[in-house]
């Protein structure tokens, strides 16, 4: 088995391999030191972690959203604008 370099990866790509190999406790740690660079990020615990690492999914998610909603907005007569407030958002 080759060993990755973790060190190597964006954030993105080691949240993608911990998310995949929630058992590789370097990966892990890894990622764990790659958060902590950020500004205003304080992990204390695995369980923290575990939620920062769903939460930024989560905002992945919605920004591939506004960007399929825009999409279809270009598309068909109905406004952007008037698609969010029927969706609520």
């Amino acid at each position: 088995m080759t060993r990755k370099n973790f060190q190597a990866m964006t954030k993105q790509e080691l949240r993608a391999y911990v998310l995949e190999h929630r058992d590789d406790q370097e990966a892990f740690h890894a990622l764990t030191d790659k958060l902590r660079e950020e500004p205003g990020i304080e992990i204390t615990s695995t369980e923290q972690m575990h939620e920062l690492i769903e939460a930024r999914l989560d905002e992945a998610d919605v920004r591939d959203a506004y960007k399929t909603l825009e999409e279809i907005a270009g598309v068909g007569t109905t406004p952007f604008e008037d698609i969010k407030k029927e969706l609520g958002i």
